[in-house]
């Protein structure tokens, strides 16, 4: 079979069918969990049962440690951790009057956590979503983790090795972290942190913080660790938000900016610290602290006789309970550098044995918004990050309207029941309370050559408000990017998908009245909807529209999404929610062949260091169509050497190709 081609490396092929492999794993179960990560929205923040957030970059690639978009290798946290400090009345023998115990301090290989899980704790997972394997009644979001440690342990129990300078305050922590799908909420993660006092004697001036180290850095093309990574962070603190935040002020060595914010917020305390009568006046205090990532003994902030190596408990209790000075933080602001930060909250004057403080706050992330250049942080830039943080604050709000952690006359609007939030009252302040846009459609795909259609069902028309019990559907949106847009546009492919088709009911006012006509499959009143082998779902809809005849480029990644949205409701002064999006990546060519055919490639001709293919060897692909599903390619040179062997299954094809690890990762492809 000869190819009429200018491929300088492929020029003979010879197919056979090969059997498929594979391959069992056994896992072994630990008490210490590491790779829970929020993936329900767009935010993949590591959250683990020990008392830390992120995973100081040691999984990456594969698992994030605060990922923004999900999927794009945009991280932004190293890794951060719960504090808690506290005058013990009866401390520890041996310890400082005042203590700190820390789920994470500097950031180095020998920082490690004082907090520690029982032998036999499980890290659980539970979900809102009804059709997620971890379903339960009983859940407050897409995605909750619930964990519980303590600090009571000087030895790690699950291996005997001491916690060198540990001097236990006596406290249990129950984490909770929560996570939504919605579009509007899909960009945080809460974290909910429930701490009891389980000493002998009472706990004096307790304070609570989360510690991190924030690094904004698109690790496409800078190496977690390499040279450079950690000291191009600019940092900033907005005390009336009650949130410090981070972002790359400069993307070198890479090059190519990450352009994105993250930020750790307080959203509130259960009870109060006692000098503090509502939410609003929670800020007087919240304390802000920021030292310089050192393995040594220098301190940007604190001298060197007040640095931690030489006084590691006072130190750390100081910097709970006071802000850097304002005039050091605004000078930080135009110094990128790597750095530790610090948001705390208290005092809470005596916590008796037995009683709890609880302690919420978020992580937020966002692109910035606007053309300034990167290097730049300005309120324009940091518009999304704060649209983001006030749905995480209206989320824990709930209906505590006026924040003062008190359930008052007309607050009680809504029940907490099984499966979600109900309209009617329970006598009971409700938290995490978020508006409900319609159901988010189940999507089918199906690809050939030059051709794609993306099919959904009626699910979503069932919906009903939550507050008012009335139906409460719109329309549909369609989301399709461009070809190209995975390589051209690599920070903002997955976020901001195009749309290419809006259809709404058109028996009311709102919207372009458009009508769904279009885009059924079948318009006969009888059509029960189209079903597909292996999924027992119906579907009624298609995009492109089944009389419209598009066509799609063989070869190129097309990322679709649809949604579902609602009528505004402006009694509540909400605007139109929107779902979030059923996304299918797809890459069109021929399907698998029974009996091989014509076997052919592309691009044909194909031309190296072409620039669709990325950066590097292993992100180059040619593609070969009319394939069986299982096949031995072996390509030989004219002198009939052999130059490689291919083992090709159509379920797994592109699996080790770097292109498809770095552009579509976050969805699984259809091919």
């Amino acid at each position: 079979m000869t190819f009429r081609s200018k491929l300088t490396f492929l020029l003979l092929l010879f197919i056979c069918c090969a059997a498929s492999r594979t391959h069992a794993q056994l896992q072994k179960t630990a008490d210490n969990y590491t790779t829970y990560y929020t993936n329900a929205g767009k935010i993949g923040l590591t959250i683990t049962n020990f008392g830390t957030i992120g995973t100081r970059n040691a999984s990456w690639p594969n698992q994030p440690s605060c990922e923004y978009p999900l999927g794009s290798r945009i991280e932004h946290i190293v890794q951060g951790g719960l504090w808690v400090g506290a005058r013990p009345r009866k401390p520890y023998p041996g310890s400082p009057a005042a203590v700190v115990s820390t789920g994470f301090y500097r950031g180095s290989s020998d920082d490690i956590p004082e907090y520690t899980t029982e032998v036999g704790a499980r890290m659980t997972q539970r979900s809102l979503l009804s059709g997620s394997h971890d379903y339960n009644d009983y859940s407050i979001s897409h995605q909750d983790f619930i964990a519980d440690y303590t600090d009571r342990n000087t030895r790690v129990p699950t291996t005997g090795d001491t916690i060198v300078n540990h001097y236990p305050i006596g406290v249990t922590v129950h984490q909770e972290s929560y996570a939504w799908n919605f579009p509007f909420a899909d960009a945080y993660a809460i974290l909910s942190y429930t701490i009891r006092n389980v000493n002998v004697d009472t706990l004096d001036d307790v304070y609570v913080g989360l510690c991190a180290e924030n690094t904004v850095r698109n690790t496409n093309y800078v190496r977690p660790g390499a040279t450079g990574y950690f000291n191009y962070s600019g940092i900033g603190y907005d005390s009336l938000a009650r949130m410090m935040y981070a972002y790359e002020a400069n993307p070198s060595p890479g090059n190519v900016p990450a352009d994105s914010y993250i930020g750790e917020a307080l959203l509130g305390t259960t009870p109060f610290p006692d000098t503090v009568a509502n939410l609003s006046s929670l800020l007087s205090n919240t304390y802000y602290n920021i030292w310089r990532y050192s393995s040594g003994l220098s301190d940007l902030i604190y001298p060197a006789t007040d640095y931690d190596a030489n006084n590691p408990y006072n130190s750390r209790y100081t910097r709970m309970t006071r802000s850097n000075p304002a005039s050091t933080i605004a000078a930080l602001r135009n110094s990128p550098g790597n750095y530790i930060t610090m948001l705390s909250v208290g005092p809470w004057r005596s916590l008796a044995p037995g009683d709890s403080i609880q302690v919420v706050f978020a992580v937020v992330s966002a692109n910035k918004k606007g053309n300034e250049f990167e290097s730049k942080d300005t309120p324009e830039q940091r518009t999304d990050l704060y649209n983001n943080l006030q749905w995480a604050q209206r989320c824990y709000i709930g209906e505590d309207a006026n924040g003062n952690n008190v359930l008052d006359p007309g607050e009680d609007i809504v029940v907490r029941r099984a499966g979600g939030l109900f309209s009617g009252s329970d006598n009971k302040l409700t938290r995490y309370v978020l508006p409900t846009p319609p159901n988010q459609p189940r999507v089918h795909v199906e690809v050939g050559n030059q051709q794609a259609a993306i099919y959904w069902d009626r699910s979503a028309e069932a919906s009903r408000d939550p507050l008012t019990g009335k139906p409460d559907f719109e329309g549909y949106r369609v989301y399709r990017t461009a070809a190209g847009a995975d390589f051209l546009q690599t920070q903002s492919w997955l976020t901001n998908l195009p749309l290419v088709g809006d259809f709404d009911i058109a028996t009311d006012t709102t919207g372009y009245n458009t009508g769904l006509k279009s885009i059924l499959i079948d318009t006969s009143a009888t059509f029960a909807g189209k079903t597909f082998p292996g999924d027992t779902a119906k579907y009624f809809y298609q995009f492109p529209p089944p009389r419209l005849g598009a066509t799609q480029l063989n070869g190129w990644q097309y990322l679709y999404g649809v949604s579902a949205y609602d009528q505004a409701d402006l009694a509540h002064n909400l605007p139109s929610l929107e779902s979030a999006m059923s996304m299918a990546r797809i890459i069109t060519g021929t399907l698998p062949n029974a009996i091989a055919g014509d076997v052919g490639v592309y691009p044909n001709p194909y031309y190296s260091r072409a620039y669709w293919d990325g950066n590097g060897e292993r992100y180059r692909k040619v593609y070969f169509y009319n394939l069986p599903a299982e096949a031995m390619i072996t390509i030989y040179t004219l002198a009939g050497d052999i130059v490689a062997r291919l083992d090709h299954s159509s379920s797994n094809a592109g699996d080790n190709i770097d292109w498809f690890k770095q552009f579509g990762a976050s969805v699984p492809p259809k091919f």
